[in-house]
């Protein structure tokens, strides 16, 4: 039978990165802001995944670099909303990529932090204001930019690099860190087919609008 078919539950298996970004034309992380409650654990799971080759652990004594998660959650007033990359069909984000480092693999938006010149275009082209451009680490050292000098320090300038949600694409977790990190419930991970009408999007992501 075809036709269109969503979820934004859990799945009652695990799935796999790889089995995930290539089922679907295009998935996000949706957040209920009405429950969320601004612990932040969403920011630290995301950041410990993405943090491997920094040595970072299950510890707290082993970060030694500063937190800089791909997801973010933000205050307006007393409600908490969780802000992440929605994985545009058309991203203006890549439009806007002077050196193409941003591209789209099955569904996922992803920047190649190796061509990224941290110019920030894609930060504002951004309409969810869901990317940062931050100082890259690795091995808990800062990496820096050949070629560019602090004048007044004498000393050369960090490499800077643009970053954002990849739907731990790079991971061998099933959900995304930052869902299965919520004590709430409130992220979930949206999965569309690509024969999901505009209508029914609407009714899927927006249902209380």
């Amino acid at each position: 039978m075809s036709g269109a078919r969503n979820t934004l539950n859990r799945p009652t298996s695990r799935m796999g990165a790889a089995d995930r970004t290539s089922a679907v034309a295009s998935s996000f992380v949706v957040a209920d802001a009405g429950h969320c409650i601004g612990c932040k654990a969403c920011e630290l799971a995301c950041f410990a995944v993405h943090s491997q080759t920094n040595g970072i652990g299950a510890s707290v004594g082993t970060v030694s670099v500063p937190v800089v998660p791909k997801v973010y959650v933000v205050r307006a007033g007393d409600t908490y909303v969780p802000v992440q990359c929605r994985h545009c069909e058309n991203a203006p984000c890549a439009h806007a990529c002077p050196v193409q480092a941003i591209r789209q693999e099955n569904g996922v938006v992803m920047i190649d932090e190796e061509l990224c010149i941290g110019c920030t275009s894609c930060v504002l082209a951004c309409p969810f204001g869901a990317i940062e451009v931050s100082t890259i680490y690795r091995e808990g050292r800062v990496m820096t930019q050949p070629g560019l000098t602090d004048r007044a320090a004498h000393k050369p300038l960090p490499r800077t690099a643009a970053g954002k949600c990849d739907l731990c694409a790079d991971t061998n977790g099933g959900q995304p860190a930052c869902v299965e990190a919520c004590p709430n419930d409130v992220l979930r991970l949206a999965i569309v087919e690509s024969d999901l009408l505009p209508e029914r999007r609407r009714e899927v992501f927006f249902p209380h609008l």
